[in-house]
């Protein structure tokens, strides 16, 4: 039995949030602590991969209620890598610039709302996924999306708005790749594998995931005329993308890439340069629990 402690990773450095309120966000998980009788251990990160250390450290030293990632997906990826298979559940206050797990599962934003629900909500079973053995929970891909991952990744200032000018800017220059996937030949301006449906900020690429089925969805879009390009964006933050003349997808269990070169990839967001050529997915079914 728990002993209704909870255990609160909190990246400081996610979103837009955080890093100014740290004392206001301390203050309100331990406020809410106190209402539902549950006991708060905060700690923060210092850099990236700390939280899967602090998660490791601090697995075993209390019996928790539940381990929460104070941050966005790639805190929330950090996080939920060390509890995949075990039963312990995943709490989730998205504090970060996209949030596109918590947003899947209809988690609110807002941290009232989030801690309302962490505290009063339910555990449910998702799916989980393997990049090359690299575990990830929303959504994972080469092409458009990693480079823009990855220049992202560099800048000063977070948010939907620096995002949306990255991703602009890049778009005139992206150049689309050849694949194998699975064997066929694939010329991709972006390929991405959803276990979850979107990157975040409800920027929907794959509207008919879900992270129950035991199935992967895997979007394919193909080079397109830039007049496709307004249509692609509204129809992804519309949740209203579907099979094209550019758009294709297909579910799977296992999905091979292969490239001429090393690729870019993202996994929940966070770029990762491959020193291999071959890209082997995994889903792994009804592998983490986590709170609704």
């Amino acid at each position: 039995m728990s002993d209704n402690s909870y255990l609160f990773i909190v990246n400081p450095n996610s979103g837009t949030t955080i890093g100014k309120n740290q004392r206001a966000v301390c203050e309100a998980i331990e406020t809410f602590a106190r209402r539902h009788s549950a006991h708060a251990h905060i700690l923060f990160t210092k850099e990236s991969g700390h939280a899967t250390h602090l998660v490791r450290e601090h697995l075993t030293l209390r019996n928790w209620k539940a381990i929460v990632a104070v941050g966005g997906d790639g805190t929330v990826n950090e996080v939920a890598k060390v509890l995949v298979h075990k039963s312990l559940a995943l709490g989730i206050l998205p504090l970060g610039s996209g949030n596109g797990l918590a947003r899947h599962l209809g988690l609110p934003l807002t941290p009232v709302a989030a801690l309302t629900r962490l505290f009063e909500g339910n555990p449910i079973v998702i799916d989980s996924a393997e990049l090359n053995g690299i575990p990830f929970f929303c959504t994972a891909g080469v092409g458009f999306d990693a480079y823009v991952g990855a220049l992202f990744s560099r800048q000063s200032s977070r948010g939907l708005a620096t995002y949306a000018s990255v991703a602009f800017k890049s778009f005139w220059n992206f150049k689309p790749q050849h694949f194998l996937l699975n064997g066929k030949d694939t010329e991709a301006f972006s390929l991405t594998i959803a276990n979850a449906g979107q990157y975040g900020n409800n920027a929907w690429i794959a509207p008919e995931a879900s992270v129950q089925d035991g199935f992967l969805d895997i979007c394919v879009v193909r080079p397109f005329p830039a007049w496709f390009g307004v249509n692609l964006a509204y129809r992804m933050f519309s949740k209203s993308l579907k099979p094209s003349g550019f758009v294709s997808y297909e579910t799977l269990q296992h999905v091979l890439i292969e490239s001429a070169n090393p690729p870019l990839i993202h996994y929940d967001g966070e770029p990762l340069q491959l020193d291999t050529t071959r890209i082997q997915i995994d889903i792994r079914p009804k592998s983490l629990c986590v709170i609704v």
